[in-house]
């Protein structure tokens, strides 16, 4: 399988991941807010989800963090699973699906909202199985067997 050419919104999320990992949250923040008009205005939905997850992650108030996140959910009613096959993701639209459930499970439950924070760590758990047997997958799958 190829993987068609990615713009360069792909990059600029990955430079922003990457600077959130060097610590450098409001770094990425900007950087990334930068590209959100360009992305949402296109018609590529992986690239929307991605941006929309990795923003969730520079978020200063839980409320905005549970915001993008919620952002991300909904641009996946519009992914199509041979969409996010044709960017690389081995196990389809529902591999996608634990790791927003999973942010959305902490987001609510950094809210007191524990009943959606269980709604949601549950519809991420039910969906472990489309995640690859890799390091990305083992990620997600050791975050929830230790639970919020």
């Amino acid at each position: 399988m190829t993987i068609p050419p990615e713009s360069a919104a792909y990059t600029t999320i990955r430079e922003g991941i990457a600077l959130r990992e060097q610590g450098r949250s409001p770094e990425a923040k900007t950087l990334m807010e930068a590209i959100v008009a360009e992305v949402e205005s296109g018609d590529d939905t992986f690239a929307k989800i991605f941006l929309a997850h990795s923003l969730a992650d520079v978020q200063e108030t839980p409320e905005d963090e549970l915001a993008w996140d919620l952002r991300a959910l909904a641009f996946m009613a519009d992914l199509t699973d041979q969409h996010a096959l044709d960017r690389g993701n081995p196990g389809g639209k529902n591999a996608l699906l634990p790791s927003l459930h999973l942010n959305l499970a902490v987001d609510y439950h950094r809210l007191g909202d524990d009943a959606n924070a269980r709604r949601h760590f549950a519809l991420g758990e039910a969906h472990l199985g489309a995640l690859a047997d890799d390091a990305y997958g083992d990620s997600i799958r050791t975050a929830f067997a230790e639970g919020l």
